[in-house]
């Protein structure tokens, strides 16, 4: 359980699981294909951005769900500003969540071994 942990924890501050000492991306949101330390391939080919993809979808609706209920169960919190900021939290998390959400789905293809199989 903790190796899981450690290798999904790599993946979400962009060091690689296996090494853990190259990094995933080059600059921006330009991915690294393999790990320029021991040669992992984070993703094999390019529909697999869709992993990390549902990983940032998911946590995005987490957030505004936990927060819609927050606000709607507290009478006290004035619901225009509130639902403003909701907004702009659904704009800007998955932004800044992208490039986590992403290593976190290479931690999880090299845990399933994924992205050592062949095609």
């Amino acid at each position: 359980m903790m190796r899981i942990l450690r290798v999904l924890f790599d993946g979400f501050i962009l060091r690689c699981p296996r090494c853990r000492q190259g990094r995933m991306f080059e600059s921006g949101f330009q991915m690294y294909r393999e790990c320029p330390h021991c040669g992992l391939a984070f993703e094999r080919s390019s529909g697999e951005i869709t992993g990390g993809m549902g990983i940032n979808t998911v946590a995005t609706l987490l957030i505004v769900l936990f927060s819609g209920i927050y606000i709607g169960v507290t009478p006290s919190v004035p619901a225009l500003p509130a639902f403003i900021v909701v907004v702009l939290v659904a704009i800007l998390f998955p932004i800044g969540f992208y490039r986590s959400s992403r290593g976190m789905w290479a931690s999880i293809l090299y845990l399933t071994g994924d992205n050592a199989e062949p095609d």
